[in-house]
């Protein structure tokens, strides 16, 4: 028996000379024993490659293996395999069990055990005592040694918890896993037991590559093979051997593997090991450019001594990650283009994996670089794990919206080969958002009903054809999708058992067909050349079938609740991943600097060189802390080295990663994160240019205008990215930036590549991008229009906001996606509703608000507003607790309302004329009707809330009165730019039909907003009930613009005789006539005003039926209408785009904006205000 170490730094050649000797032997006698070359489980793949490669055909004798294979390959043979074995997902899930069983008995993880991640750390924690030899005996030992301490610190009264709460889920997970089942960590304990009886190992030549250290029981293992195989070769990355006694520096860059030396020397003479030999490799044969040997070489030299050649080190600085990567891609580009480098001998090492992942995915893509992320992927974001997961929280939560919609989107409940049902499944998420269904809602039998309308208050008809024929798909639509999960949740509310909570998720898979789906998605994935998501698809039912085995073999009979189960599956799953090899091997390879063993790679990208991050903080994440861990060595008890070491042991890390290219090493880091904090460069990076002074930090830019002339060419990448950079170019030179002539090489290129011309000129076409929307032919405008324009006052105020979303709205027909919720629209038509039947109730009893009492008011309001409610928002009012108690809020608010109104109709000589009046054909008023000069027509037809009417010696007087859910005016400057036509036009049309309605020509007195409201009154004293009252009635006046003649203001309020009205916005001098601030307008006015919102009615009909679809919405100090527009998503109006501008209003009082009038003389000519 002999042990041979090969000694040697980094980049010597010890690797190549123990594969050189495998392969001799192998060359020598191809049947011969064994050869075992034992590597690190994540190096297995590549050093099984390198020997093929390096034989020339396939080997039989050389078997590499990890320590976790090599247990498999002789447990098979010498038996100790009949226990079922439970992995990583196993454990998770039996945890999980035994957590929720055991949180009772808990002393300080009680509320820890919800926390996301608890479970994984509870896992890594136990599977260290497994490597460290340490059971639940071993346990309560040292938590008696802890309590017999006298005075304890608080360190020793939390570890003492801590131990407590881990040897309670310690000893349980030994008692369920005893004699019957098998943990990963327990193969290599039976490993070291059953080495001595396997024949394959009698002759066997071991060969140990690619370790730095040893857990107790690796060395546990390695005892065993020292005693039974023929040889071992051991290779450790060290400068030279040490003595079994030296003393080693803790700071020594070789400390750990030094260590590992000794801890090896030492067992060969606990072994009886006598021909124990060393093989020094001191020769430098990996590096190619002199600045990396000099760099392996002088990494641990303190203080640096410079050197002026740093052949083929570079350090590149980028403004954040995204320009590191862009700069990475580009020079990793430049080297296969330029240099003859594969992609598959260029590797990038990180430490913070996470941060670039997304970046390399889009980035990588779009240079159609190969690459493969040396990383295992979780398994959740796989549609069939979105599946399970959301169809089990279907049946807890009850049929949310969410979880159900998650399960349809997922796809696994669509039949196979089905491209259309996603449209479908969008249609019907439209109509549950809008419907409010959830719970029971979903698989009642009564049929789903539908109608366009969700608030039918005012308006009731009939269903439609279409509406009839949607309501027909969406049921049909709902019974395909529902029926499995209607099956499933009736299974699981059956069982009782987890192995029968395991047969039901297995049958719903069944029943949906996963299994076909899933070779369906991997064959997607392979016509698109996505091997690796095809691979996954590949694995994942086989780990899925694996989960279920695992927890019916765990716990298969054992009764648990349903939120159990769902909590032990959740854990299983958020522990699998998906392990692939990678699909190709031309491939750049994106791993982790410190899990990765990387081998024949000519150049490396370091990415991410930041303090903090490399060298990388101490991991504090670990259950037992660094204090603890030097308290329980203290005691005799060794755990896996504490952030201390690590923290020393980076130094080593550092180096070997630095020492894995050949040719080319590139350091890079980002001066920023992604929301512009700042970070800083590793302080290794202060060594680097203690060693090379000469060498320049590179700032990588994002766009080729930041770099001179001759670097633009790197830019140049693969026709899609360098076509965005072309782009950008040409803008910059159309702005009258300087643009180099390659740039026009470029671009002659796709003009004439047949290929990417197309692209090329969709593109480019960009650079002439207004955003300004060509005008409507006229015959377009007819067919969506016709030749009579029948439009609502609140179109005309829509298109004076901004022409094209007025087409958007009355013209495209687009709507906002409904939702099932009670917003201000449906408030206010539910107050105009209930305000409207109160005073029909009224009329019909002989009455007016005049005649209402407190009381009446109290109880019609609750009576008016229950009859409305089903009819506002599809029920919405009647959904839940929640609604009713707003419901009975807004009795309250009509009930004040009616009071107040009352109160005003006491004070008023006004009585109401009609109630929702509406004008246009077949209305109780013909529509308002303007001949345009092409001879078609424009209708103006709509409803009025309320018109009132009074009389005197001088004649009759009509006003307009509109309910408003919230405050609101007039204001002259709003009217004289069609923002606020509503109420004058209304006013109009009275006015204009008064002879045939009312049988009178009438006088106009007024228009009137009444804020329907529940105000709250401030004081800051004690008032009485009459002055309560008071104030509330003063909360209550009226907004608008009235007539100016003293009879029909005291006719609108008979109290006034001087002073300020309670009721309106107006106000007597002494003489009588009005205060300057009072809303008035002259009658003279009242006609200039009303001949000018004709002639303004005339023109917006004349441009909107000429096809202005114009983007220029107003601006009114800081007031747009696209705050709140639905359609600026789509618009994409821009005010640093040249032809996107707003219309500026300039603000104006109301006698500024009738001077204005008078000066323009109303109408321009008396015929454009005539009606029809």
């Amino acid at each position: 028996m002999g042990v041979r170490f090969f000694i040697g730094r980094s980049g010597t050649g010890k690797t190549s000379k123990m594969q050189e000797e495998m392969i001799n032997e192998m060359k020598r006698d191809p049947v011969g024993p064994p050869i075992i070359y034992l590597v690190p489980e994540q190096m297995t793949f590549q050093a099984e490659r390198n020997l093929v490669t390096k034989m020339g055909r396939g080997i039989t004798r050389t078997q590499v293996l990890s320590f976790t294979r090599l247990a498999l390959r002789i447990l098979q043979e010498t038996g100790g395999l009949t226990r079922y074995h439970i992995d990583k997902t196993g454990i998770h899930m039996l945890l999980r069990k035994i957590i929720e069983r055991e949180k009772g008995q808990f002393q300080l993880f009680q509320k820890a055990t919800v926390s996301q991640g608890f479970v994984d750390q509870l896992e890594q924690m136990l599977t260290e005592f497994k490597r460290y030899d340490i059971d639940s005996e071993i346990l309560q030992v040292e938590m008696e040694k802890i309590k017999d301490t006298h005075q304890e610190s608080a360190t020793e009264r939390t570890l003492e918890d801590k131990l407590h709460d881990i040897y309670i889920i310690l000893s349980q997970v030994e008692k369920e896993l005893k004699e019957k089942y098998i943990a990963s960590e327990d193969y290599l304990q039976l490993l070291a037991e059953k080495i001595p009886e396997s024949s394959i190992l009698k002759d066997a030549v071991v060969f140990i590559d690619g370790f730095h250290s040893f857990t107790p029981i690796e060395l546990n293992v390695l005892r065993s093979l020292l005693i039974t195989v023929k040889n071992v070769n051991v290779s450790l990355t060290l400068d030279a051997p040490v003595g079994k006694g030296d003393i080693l520096h803790p700071l020594d860059l070789f400390f750990e593997t030094a260590n590992t030396y000794q801890q090896l020397s030492i067992l060969c003479d606990e072994t009886g090991v006598e021909d124990v030999s060393n093989s020094v490799f001191d020769h430098s044969k990996r590096f190619k450019s002199n600045g990396l040997a000099y760099l392996e070489e002088n990494q641990h030299v303190r203080p640096p001594v410079p050197t002026e050649d740093h052949d083929g080190i570079h350090v590149i600085s980028a403004v954040h990650r995204r320009g590191e990567v862009e700069r990475v891609s580009r020079e990793i580009i430049r080297l296969v283009r330029e240099e003859g480098f594969r992609f598959g001998e260029i590797a990038i090492l990180l430490r913070n994996m996470g941060e670039y992942g997304d970046y390399f995915e889009t980035i990588f893509k779009d240079e159609h670089i190969p690459f493969f992320t040396d990383q295992k992927r979780s398994v959740l974001n796989h549609p069939l794990v979105e599946f399970i997961r959301s169809s089990l929280e279907i049946v807890q939560r009850h049929w949310r919206y969410e979880a159900v919609f998650r399960t349809f989107k997922t796809e696994i409940l669509f039949p196979l080969g089905n491209t259309d049902t996603r449209e479908q499944v969008d249609q019907l998420e439209n109509y549950v958002l809008s419907y409010g269904i959830q719970g029971k809602k979903w698989y009642v039998k009564e049929p789903w009903t539908y109608q366009r309308m969700a608030t039918t208050a005012e308006h009731e008809a009939e269903k439609t054809k279409s509406e009839q024929l949607f309501e027909k798909e969406i049921n049909e639509l709902r019974e395909q999708l529902i029926s499995p999960l209607v099956q499933f949740q009736k299974r699981m509310k059956k069982a009782k058992t987890v192995s029968q909570y395991c047969q039901v998720v297995f049958q719903l898979l069944e029943d949906v067909q996963a299994p076909e789906k899933l070779e369906q998605l991997r064959d997607d994935s392979l016509e698109a050349n996505d091997l690796r998501q095809a691979r996954e698809h590949d694995q994942l039912w086989g780990e899925i079938i694996h989960l279920i085995n695992q927890m019916v073999e765990v716990s298969g009979d054992e009764e648990v609740s349903f939120d159990l189960f769902m909590k032990m599956i959740d854990t299983g799953l958020e522990g699998m991943n998906f392990s692939i090899v990678p699909p190709a091997f031309d491939q750049v390879v994106i791993a982790d600097m410190e899990m990765s063993r990387l081998s024949d790679i000519r150049c490396a990208f370091i990415m991410g060189v930041n303090d903090g991050v490399i060298p990388a903080k101490p991991d504090e994440g670990s259950m037992i802390s660094e204090d603890e861990r030097e308290l329980l060595g203290q005691q005799g008890l060794n755990l896996a080295p504490g952030a201390q070491r690590q923290l020393l042991n980076e130094s080593f890390l550092i180096y070997m990663t630095q020492a894995i290219p050949k040719e080319k090493l590139y350091l890079t880091y980002p001066l920023a994160d992604e929301e512009g904090r700042s970070l800083q460069p590793s302080m290794m990076l202060n060594h680097i240019h203690d060693l090379f002074p000469a060498m320049k930090v590179e700032v990588a830019f994002d766009s080729p205008t930041e770099v001179n002339e001759n670097e633009e060419i790197s830019f140049i990448t693969h026709p899609e990215k360098t076509l965005s950079h072309l782009t950008q170019q040409l803008q910059g030179w159309k702005r009258g930036y300087p643009l180099s002539t390659m740039w026009w090489d470029v671009y002659n290129w796709y003009v004439v590549h047949p290929i990417w011309k197309g692209k090329a000129s969709r593109v480019l076409q960009s650079l002439h991008y207004q955003n300004q929307p060509s005008k409507l032919p006229i015959r377009l405008t007819e067919a969506l229009y016709g030749s009579t324009l029948k439009t609502s006052v609140s179109r005309m105020e829509q298109y004076n906001s901004c022409p094209f979303s007025q087409f958007a709205n009355y013209g495209l027909r687009l709507k906002e996606r409904e939702t099932f919720k009670l917003e201000a629209p449906d408030i206010g038509t539910l107050f105009h509703a209930a305000l409207k039947e109160m005073a029909e109730a009224l009329r019909q009893e002989g009455k007016d608000f005049a005649n209402l009492s407190n009381d009446m008011a109290q109880s019609m309001s609750k009576q008016i507003v229950g009859n409305l409610a089903p009819k506002i928002q599809r029920e919405i009012l009647l959904s839940s607790n929640r609604f009713n108690y707003i419901q009975q809020k807004l009795e309250e608010v009509v009930a004040r309302a009616s009071t107040v109104l009352a109160e005003q109709a006491r004070k008023t000589g006004f009585s109401p004329a009609g109630l929702e009046v509406g004008f246009g054909p077949e209305q109780q008023l013909p529509p308002l009707t303007f001949e345009l000069e092409n001879g078609h027509l424009v209708e103006l037809i709509g409803r009025i809330d309320r018109v009132d009417k009074a009389e005197d010696t001088e004649g009759v007087y009509v006003r307009i009165l509109d309910y408003k859910s919230s405050s609101k005016d007039i204001k002259l400057d709003e009217v004289y730019e069609g923002l606020a036509l509503q109420m004058l036009i209304y006013l109009d049309v009275v006015v204009s039909y008064s002879k045939q309605w009312l049988g009178t020509e009438v006088t106009p007195a007024g228009v009137l907003y009444f804020h329907v409201h529940n105000p709250m009154i401030q004081a800051d004293q004690k008032l009485s009930l009459e002055q309560i009252e008071a104030k509330i009635l003063k909360e209550f006046k009226m907004k608008g613009l009235l007539s100016s003649s003293l009879q029909a203001i005291k006719q609108m309020d008979l109290t006034l005789e001087s002073g300020r009205s309670d009721i309106l916005p107006v106000g007597l001098k002494k003489d009588g006539q009005p205060y300057s601030n009072s809303k008035v307008i002259s009658q003279n006015d009242y006609e200039i005003l009303r001949s000018y919102l004709r002639t303004h009615v005339k023109k917006v009909g004349e441009s909107i039926l000429q096809g202005d679809i114009d983007l220029k919405p107003y601006k009114k100090k800081q007031k747009v209408p696209c705050t709140f527009c639905s359609y600026k998503s789509f618009c994409q109006f821009d005010p640093s785009i040249e032809t996107n501008e707003y219309r500026y209003i300039t603000g104006k009082s109301n006698e500024e904006v009738l001077e204005l009038l008078r000066d323009e003389g109303g109408a321009s000519n008396e015929d454009s205000t005539e009606t029809k």
